[in-house]
């Protein structure tokens, strides 16, 4: 956003967490949703199934098996919840779809391709502008946010002026690395084939998987041996 808008454009959400709550919010369903599932699954095979997360290979492995699945999983969730509905105080209860089908309707077509140069909104107080009260005071969501940024520092950039308000110094950036294919074409032909004779290749159910993944393991060690 910040390449393709340049700076001063309000994509880049920088400062205190409490602008940012309600996609906190959502990041906090979607843990409810799927997300912990998937996360205790891969403890569990690093527990008890051989995972070695510090090897390029495994995590190569665990892409090719549950990729499509983790995407599945993701599609099915943001399609229910985009037909979920959601209840407000001065008119009748609408999901997210209804809301964003008819707000096309009632204000005309708007996207990225459209994107004004300029915010006509007069907002008397940008330090509270965009906060969500309500939700700001949820314990659930706000023990969600602490679980999952316990860990997170501070740029040292941020602390050049510690009393300036006129954005960070440099932007956050996070890179990952696809992991290397251990093996050839053919191989992973191999692979393939022997997968889809396993019981278990087609089913949802995580223990399942499990079984899906110490049995590719295996194989694959046979492979490279």
């Amino acid at each position: 956003m910040e390449a393709m808008y340049g700076p001063e454009h309000g994509a880049y959400i920088w400062g205190r967490s409490v602008h940012n709550i309600r996609i906190e919010r959502l990041w906090c369903d979607v843990t409810r949703g799927f997300g912990r599932k998937w996360s205790n699954f891969f403890l569990s095979l690093e527990y008890s199934c051989g995972l070695r997360p510090d090897l390029d290979a495994h995590i190569w492995l665990l892409h090719h098996l549950f990729l499509t699945a983790i995407n599945q999983d993701a599609a099915d969730w943001a399609r229910t919840w985009n037909e979920h509905k959601i209840r407000f105080d001065t008119e009748r209860t609408r999901s997210p779809r209804d809301l964003f089908f008819f707000g096309m309707i009632e204000n005309g077509l708007r996207g990225f391709d459209n994107f004004p140069e300029t915010v006509d909104d007069d907002v008397d107080d940008l330090d509270t502008y965009g906060i969500d009260w309500e939700e700001l005071h949820s314990a659930d969501i706000m023990a969600h946010h602490i679980e999952h940024n316990a860990d997170q520092e501070l740029d040292p950039g941020a602390l050049e002026n510690p009393f300036s308000n006129d954005g960070p110094h440099k932007l956050s950036h996070v890179e990952v690395q696809e992991p290397l294919c251990p093996f050839t074409p053919d191989q992973v032909l191999l692979l393939d084939a022997h997968l889809s004779l396993n019981r278990h290749s087609q089913s949802r159910n995580m223990n399942s998987r499990q079984a899906v993944w110490i049995d590719a393991l295996d194989f694959c060690r046979q492979l490279y041996e």
